[in-house]
């Protein structure tokens, strides 16, 4: 029987904690997070060298500046490319080193690719964590992965869009949890025993409309 309550202990911080001064995503957003005992939620790519980091867009354009896709690329090569600047963007195994067990983690898996490298690599780490962790992803094909091989891990799936609510009544014996975008809040349809948790909450009004509705919320500017 698969113990989930650690989803529901504690708030969930959406990219880790971060504001102006700390960036998404990074070793220090994830430190704060911990300082403050938040669960972290964090998005995963692969890279061309099967290297897995930590990073939330497809593209860097946005926090880096460079025109390219992330699994395009080498981690020798994304190594001199920084956010902001500033920030190293880091592999799964340094923020687990940093996190270390002190609080769960909620990854997403970016897959575009759907030919079971990215999950065959991932379990490699994965498998040897001793930390609370949980997988949630938009992709149906990493939920088949996952329910055929690793069957005592916990998986969810994101509601993000209609194609997403529509994967729902197909996807739902295999996953432990549904993660919805809070558009989609109130859950009309009946998830029995899997967990709710909903996203992205940025205001307190917001806390306190989605807070009595769901099992855990992921949130950002409030933290």
């Amino acid at each position: 029987m698969k113990n989930i309550d650690f989803l529901k202990s504690r708030l969930i911080a959406h990219r880790g904690v971060h504001n102006s001064k700390t960036i998404e995503n990074t070793l220090a957003s994830f430190i704060k997070s911990v300082d403050k005992n938040y669960i972290i939620e964090l998005d995963i790519h692969i890279l061309k060298c099967k290297t897995i980091v930590v990073y939330h867009d497809y593209n860097l354009f946005r926090l880096c500046n460079v025109n390219k896709v992330i699994e395009t690329l080498s981690y020798a090569q994304l190594s001199k490319i920084k956010i902001k600047k500033k920030y190293q963007i880091p592999t799964l195994e340094q923020v687990m080193h940093i996190v270390n067990g002190s609080v769960p983690l909620l990854i997403e898996i970016k897959d575009l690719d759907n030919n079971e490298l990215f999950e065959t690599e991932l379990v490699k780490i994965l498998d040897n964590y001793k930390g609370d962790f949980a997988i949630q992803t938009l992709n149906p094909f990493v939920l088949d992965w996952f329910y055929k091989n690793r069957k005592n891990y916990i998986i969810g799936l994101i509601i993000l869009n209609e194609f997403n609510y529509k994967l729902f009544k197909q996807s739902i014996k295999k996953v432990d949890f549904i993660s919805v975008n809070k558009k989609y809040l109130p859950f009309k349809h009946n998830i029995k025993d899997k967990l709710l948790i909903g996203w992205t909450i940025d205001t307190i009004d917001e806390f306190n409309t989605y807070n009595t509705i769901c099992d855990n919320l992921i949130c950002e500017k409030i933290l």
